[in-house]
């Protein structure tokens, strides 16, 4: 069971990755993947998962109508992906030991996906969803927000309806709840300008209060050097 659990998050990888591509050659920008120069932290759990993505990947690139530099680059990007989705759960879970491990691996890669998706710094939308709901994909609150970024869908359905987010259970879902707060959270940004502005507009209340406990959560992610972000830090 343990095994098919890995190997299906594995195939998850993969197709993460290969979005990646896709939005690269797109010309849009790359999530931050580990600091130059920074330590090593990946181990035997994400080295593992990296080499069973490409266990996975390897027959479909060969068979694949490609360059051998593209195969090359595909393959670089398959491992890197694994080993940064591995290391962001290893992260989520060291916050909430609660969250499953499959849950955990499913928010790593939503919060990739939709930080390169909406523009939002990764750093950024782990930290509000850690300060927000500590990654609990059920949490709802008395004022109805929900899931992981605790959206509320009675301010916000028409905006999330217009993106693919047809129902409030939807914000439950943990790809569907992230992709919900990261759209928020780059609109917000782009129209204040600001990024305090714009997480006190997120939060509905006090700027200030919002932004010291967002920015607790943001020196607790810095600090664990998993990714590097250069965007949106204050």
């Amino acid at each position: 069971m343990k095994k098919f659990l890995i190997k299906s998050v594995a195939a998850i990888m993969i197709l993460s990755a290969a979005g990646f591509i896709l939005m690269a050659v797109g010309g849009r920008r790359t999530p931050s993947f580990p600091l130059d120069g920074a330590e090593d932290t990946t181990g035997p759990a994400e080295n593992l998962l990296a080499d069973l993505a490409l266990d996975l990947a390897g027959p479909h690139l060969e068979a694949a109508d490609l360059s051998a530099g593209v195969k090359k680059a595909a393959i670089t990007s398959f491992a890197e992906t694994a080993k940064n989705i591995a290391s962001l759960s290893g992260f989520i879970r060291s916050q909430n030991r609660e969250v499953s491990l499959e849950s955990s691996l499913i928010q790593a890669n939503a919060f990739l996906k939709s930080s390169l998706k909406y523009g939002v710094p990764l750093d950024l939308i782990v930290a509000v969803a850690n300060t927000e709901s500590h990654f609990r994909p059920e949490a709802k609150s008395g004022a109805g927000a929900a899931g992981v970024m605790q959206v509320v869908w009675k301010v916000h359905s028409g905006l999330l309806q217009a993106n693919g987010i047809a129902r409030e259970e939807d914000l439950h879902d943990p790809e569907m709840g992230i992709a919900a707060g990261s759209l928020l959270l780059s609109r917000y940004i782009k129209a204040s300008g600001d990024l305090k502005t714009a997480l006190g507009r997120y939060y509905g209340g006090s700027a200030d209060v919002y932004w010291e406990r967002v920015s607790r959560n943001l020196s607790k992610f810095r600090n664990a050097k998993l990714f590097a972000s250069s965007q949106g830090r204050p």
